[in-house]
């Protein structure tokens, strides 16, 4: 499992083009438990590190998948 660096938490969830507010919905944790997490102040706990393991691996296979439309190649979101 993944150590996720208060850089990589920041990086991850701009990637995923999310305020901090909308990150913090999806993990069901408050918007400033994810500012101390970039901060550097608070580390994710195991649980939260598998999730976020979760959604980066999904979204590394997302990032994967191409579609051919009108001769052009794709990213699927």
């Amino acid at each position: 499992m993944k150590e996720w660096t208060p850089t990589e938490i920041k990086a991850f969830r701009q990637r995923l083009n999310l305020y901090q507010k909308d990150f913090a919905a999806l993990l069901h944790v408050t918007e400033q438990y994810i500012c101390n997490l970039e901060k550097g102040v608070k580390t994710p706990g195991g649980t939260l590190r598998a999730l976020l393991d979760c959604l980066e691996q999904k979204e590394n296979e997302k990032g994967k998948e191409v579609t051919k439309r009108h001769g052009k190649t794709q990213r699927t979101l």
